[in-house]
């Protein structure tokens, strides 16, 4: 059995009410840009684009090197939310 992602890179749905005429707004203004409404809001966050589905190995690898410095950034100890060994990262699948 797979082991599971590091708490720094658990998923997390972010959420917010819009009414209708907004979310067309929303969906015109990420169809303009040629991304979906989820990666133009990350994008307008100041965050990088991300699929939606599974994530490959070499994705997450470049994940964790971002989490890793946000969290420095947040004056955090990245260590903290990660395996010392990295062994999640092995035994993904």
């Amino acid at each position: 059995m797979p082991s599971a992602l590091p708490m720094a890179l658990v998923r997390q749905p972010l959420r917010c009410q819009v009414n209708r005429a907004e979310m067309m707004l929303i969906e015109a203004r990420a169809r303009e840009e040629g991304k979906s409404v989820a990666n133009d809001v990350r994008t307008r966050l100041g965050l990088p684009d991300r699929n939606a589905g599974r994530p490959t190995v070499a994705q997450l690898e470049v994940e964790q090197d971002q989490a890793w410095e946000i969290l420095r950034g947040l004056g955090v100890d990245p260590a903290a939310f990660f395996s010392a060994d990295g062994s999640w990262l092995s035994d993904y699948r």
